[in-house]
């Protein structure tokens, strides 16, 4: 069993459960902080171990939390999560095919979610660079999408008035004219996409790298157990000055940040 930590909380895992939620899925914090702020209750979808939820709540963004998944492992693993660091008073969480196990008393003031990325056009793609096992299929293919409709057209009744719903999606497998009608039918307003910006991706990244400090099974070079070390804002001027001075493989971490990953955002 794996451990991500942010702030007190400690995640619990399986690394074959990890949809980039310990990676990408992290820049979803300083982006809510930015746009948002902190909302009452949160819920994830997709959620895997709920890493992006965790992280939400830990980081003070919403105060209480609700997850769902439809693998039961996922979700065996949030409950150890919440049993481990005693949050039985903050975070609910449900066996759900997108929405269909969520109660229709629940009612969110911000949504967020890592759903499967990739439809059959695009699939062969990222299956092209990845092994794409059951597992892999399960995190990463959306037949025709039709997760995503099914999420759009139905996640209206679970919000409150003034929610916002933002989704990361991956430009190699979608990009924002694919879900804009999805939105709409389903009676929310569009709101744009939102693309990381450095100061993202910076925050983000230390989150993470401070995240798998405790998880052995993540090779660590000699600069990222230094990196984990750091206070935030001296890990921030080592961030912006390997920049300044074209360290590549920063430099190569936020050209791929920006060029595959956008957030769709819409409202109640």
């Amino acid at each position: 069993m794996n451990v991500f930590q942010v702030g007190k909380i400690k995640v619990y895992y399986d690394k074959k459960l990890d949809g980039g939620g310990t990676t990408f899925g992290q820049l979803f914090v300083p982006i809510i902080k930015r746009l948002i702020g902190k909302s009452r209750t949160c819920f994830e979808a997709f959620s895997g171990p709920a890493f992006i939820g965790f992280s939400l709540l830990a980081h003070n963004l919403c105060e209480e939390l609700v997850v769902a998944d439809i693998n039961p492992e996922a979700i065996k693993y949030v409950r150890i999560t919440v049993e481990e660091n005693k949050l039985r008073d903050k975070v609910r969480y449900y066996v759900s095919d997108v929405l269909d196990g969520i109660p229709g008393n629940e009612k969110f003031d911000l949504v967020v979610g890592n759903p499967p990325f990739f439809n059959e056009s695009t699939i062969k793609i990222h299956c092209s660079k990845v092994q794409c096992d059951q597992i892999e299929i399960l995190k990463s293919y959306d037949e025709r999408f039709m997760l995503h409709r099914k999420f759009y057209l139905n996640i209206r009744k679970f919000l409150n008035q003034e929610a916002n719903v933002i989704l990361i999606e991956d430009l190699e497998g979608s990009d924002e004219k694919d879900f804009i009608n999805m939105i709409n039918e389903g009676g929310l307003k569009y709101m744009g996409i939102i693309k990381p910006e450095q100061e993202d991706i910076i925050l983000a990244s230390y989150i993470s790298i401070r995240g798998l400090k405790y998880d052995q099974t993540h090779a660590k070079s000699m600069v990222r157990k230094i990196a984990e070390r750091l206070p935030y804002s001296v890990y921030r001027m080592a961030y912006s000055l390997g920049l300044k001075l074209h360290y590549q493989p920063l430099i190569d971490y936020v050209n791929f940040l920006q060029k595959h990953y956008y957030f769709i955002w819409s409202k109640a």
